[in-house]
């Protein structure tokens, strides 16, 4: 979704459209989310757990978004370019989940009471690039799969065709969008895998 926080067209990750004609696309998307988000609240800080029930329910989460990683990339490989809205949603509830068992994602992307929403389309919109780069150095300080699958679900807002440019154009943020989701679902597999709820 590039303009959740980019839109199409107008990527953080290179120059596209003139800014006019990105910042009227940016405007129309972030006002549809703002309805719909509008009754969100921040979520509490994620609490250090061993609770069974409540790790194997993001293991679930984490195995269900993997799925959808593999549908999204069967999709893209196939020539279909997938829509802002279905990737700007599937990034930012994978983000909420991660972030929910990860203390250092959660103070990253709700930091002085910002939510989640406010950080994709202020912060990540405006420096795309030194945010990516500080998630993935945060997963050298411990959760490195967890950081690295928020890290690659980012990159995803990088890569989403847009119609409206030339064909070689489209190839191109496909080809981005599904070797990005090729690891992305890779780590979540093994995010999911690496929860072993113990016994109660």
């Amino acid at each position: 979704m590039k303009q959740f926080p980019a839109m199409p067209g107008n990527c953080p990750c290179r120059p596209a459209h003139p800014p006019e004609r990105g910042r009227r696309r940016w405007r129309l998307l972030v006002g549809a989310c703002l309805l719909i988000l509008a009754g969100c609240a921040v979520p509490p800080p994620p609490a250090a757990t061993e609770d069974r029930v409540i790790l194997e329910e993001f293991r679930h989460e984490m195995v269900i978004d993997a799925d959808k990683a593999g549908d999204f990339l069967e999709r893209t490989r196939q020539g279909t370019n997938l829509s802002e809205m279905t990737l700007g949603w599937y990034v930012y509830d994978l983000l909420s989940e991660l972030s929910s068992q990860d203390d250092v994602l959660y103070h990253h992307f709700y930091d002085d009471d910002r939510d989640l929403q406010d950080y994709l389309k202020t912060v990540f919109r405006d420096q795309h690039a030194s945010e990516i780069a500080v998630i993935e150095e945060s997963a050298k300080t411990g959760h490195p799969l967890r950081r690295l699958s928020a890290r690659y679900a980012l990159e995803v807002l990088c890569h989403i065709p847009n119609p409206g440019e030339p064909a070689e154009v489209q190839a191109r943020d496909r080809r981005e969008l599904a070797a990005t989701l090729v690891t992305l679902q890779d780590l979540l597999r093994r995010t999911a895998g690496e929860i072993v709820p113990t016994a109660r």
